[in-house]
């Protein structure tokens, strides 16, 4: 949309379609001390939580982990507990979850599972796409689309100018003046998603060689996050070009030079002669359909273009036609060399041997359509729209079982602190028992206290359900022995005898396998009562 006013701004809404993965470096890592997998999931945890969910020997056993393998044996041992407390997931590749099964913890696990992440938002941990990047890679298109395959210049002291005096030259600013280049017209948002955040998949990055001949050197596998590829309309975002004068860059001169500079590269990849036969068979034919039909016609009509973004693109991608000089290590001890292109790729794979399936890193669409083409877009979503639904599917499935192990852990948390606060407060209610009776005794005569106690005493076995004979010596030696000491001693009063005679009849009437006219007898209730 234009803004008639003295500065014109081509300002438009863009849609962001991601077309294979992508990792864009957040110099963040998901570390052993932050996450559990399980059943093919990530659970990233925030360690702040772990005071309140550990028991006292868990706390002990994580205080004693000094190493890192320890510790994340400890957390692998408890994923059970740890992973419902997940402040969000992340899908991974079969084979890195059974890796992790295998071998985390073990000492002589070299990278100990140190995962990069792509770039997200910390409030809710959603991937999202720098408008820097974005930036970047128009940048890398438009100096292409400037030097035209051109070499570089040479200088009066017969170097070749640098990367900075190329970009001085062809922008047409001078060193320090940054004002002056024409792209700080351009400006990008970062780019987000409008309403489901993209899923993220955690998978292996695997080198290839681009020449059969050249056998492939082992390294030690790199794993990453990434956001998937085939996700249609993932994010959203804005341009807008301030129109300063003629030779400012346009909307249409954009997608010219990012479709000239990136769409070949793209054919390249599904074209190679030997790396071609490796990638994913069904997304390389899904993405030449497009290529062919849609996007051609919407790249054509500067609708949209391809833009390459995030880590291994490649080094192609992010160096210019003609001025390329690509450092290639050889074998330790051998001499650099510098090549038009680079001797290997980069692939996204499942798998750490992979022979197929694999999948470039970085390509994206990027759509702002009117509206005679929205037929276009539309048929782009239609043909990207099943894939898109797996990834969200899954992605929506994982979420749900997730929270039902949420739920089910805090129902069980829950249980547990009202168990416990039920048992604090029959404790506390026992407490103020015991004091109450304590104080009731202390306000007792010596007498009345032991009527009391004794009282209690047959309360007691009473509750056990079983009778006593009067061979037991709690009767003889207890029951028998106070009746008789209250009826020869002086210092019992009549009330007191009164109440001593009344507790007996009542409780040990119940307690003793005697008849009630026996028991009155032996006990001489009647003399206590004085009615003898």
């Amino acid at each position: 949309m234009m803004n008639d006013n003295k500065n014109k701004v081509d300002h438009r809404s863009i849609t962001l379609t991601t077309l294979s993965p992508i990792h864009i470096g957040c110099d963040e890592d998901y570390v052993p001390t932050n996450f559990v997998i399980e059943d093919d999931l990530l659970h990233y945890l925030d360690t702040a939580v772990l005071v309140d969910v550990l028991n006292d020997k868990q706390r002990r056993e994580l205080g004693a982990c000094h190493t890192l393998d320890v510790i994340q044996r400890f957390f692998k041992s408890n994923r059970k507990v740890l992973a419902p407390l997940a402040s969000h997931i992340v899908g991974v590749a079969s084979e890195i979850a059974q890796a992790y099964e295998n071998r985390a913890g073990q000492s002589d696990n070299e990278n100990q599972f140190q995962i990069a992440r792509t770039a997200y938002h910390p409030i809710d941990f959603s991937p999202y796409l720098p408008g820097s990047s974005l930036k970047g890679s128009i940048r890398t298109a438009w100096l292409d689309a400037l030097n035209s395959g051109k070499p570089l210049q040479q200088m009066a002291e017969k170097s070749k100018e640098t990367n900075h005096a190329l970009q001085q030259r062809l922008l047409e600013y001078t060193a320090g003046k940054f004002e002056n280049d024409p792209l700080r017209h351009l400006h990008i948002s970062d780019a987000h998603h409008e309403e489901e955040p993209a899923p993220t998949h955690i998978l292996y990055v695997i080198s290839k060689k681009k020449r059969p001949s050249e056998h492939n050197t082992s390294k030690l596998p790199v794993i990453l996050e990434t956001i998937p590829g085939m996700l249609t309309d993932a994010f959203t975002g804005e341009i807008r070009i301030h129109l300063k004068d003629k030779n400012t860059l346009t909307w249409q001169q954009l997608c010219k030079a990012c479709n000239d500079f990136y769409l070949p590269q793209l054919q390249a990849e599904l074209d190679h002669v030997h790396l071609a036969g490796i990638l994913d068979t069904q997304w390389k034919e899904a993405i030449k359909d497009l290529l062919n039909n849609e996007l051609h016609e919407l790249g054509k009509n500067c609708q949209g273009f391809l833009l390459r973004v995030g880590r291994h693109s490649g080094a192609e991608s992010v160096t210019l036609n003609g001025v390329r000089d690509i450092k290639i290590l050889g074998k330790k001890g051998s001499p650099l060399t510098f090549r038009s292109e680079t001797t290997e790729k980069r692939f996204a794979s499942e798998s750490k041997q992979a022979t197929g399936g694999l999948l470039p890193f970085g390509w994206l669409w990027v759509e702002s359509c009117q509206d005679e083409y929205q037929y276009l877009s539309i048929a782009v979503r239609d043909k990207l729209r099943p894939y898109t639904d797996t990834l969200r599917d899954a992605q929506r499935e994982r979420l749900e079982q997730v929270e039902q192990a949420r739920t089910t852990w805090l129902a069980a948390i829950r249980a547990g602190e009202q168990k416990r606060m039920e048992e604090e407060e029959a404790l506390r209610r026992e407490e103020e028992v015991a004091k109450a009776k304590e104080a009731e005794l202390a306000s007792m005569s010596e007498n009345m206290r032991q009527i009391a106690l004794l009282r209690d005493e047959i309360d007691k076995r009473l509750a056990m359900g079983r009778k006593i004979n009067v061979s037991d010596q709690f009767y003889g030696g207890t029951i028998k022995k106070l009746a008789l000491h209250a009826l020869e001693n002086p210092d019992w009063s009549i009330e007191e005898k009164n109440e001593l005679a009344a507790m007996l009849e009542d409780r040990a009437g119940k307690l003793m396998n005697l008849d009630a006219k026996d028991l009155r007898k032996q006990l001489k209730l009647a003399t206590l009562r004085g009615q003898a």
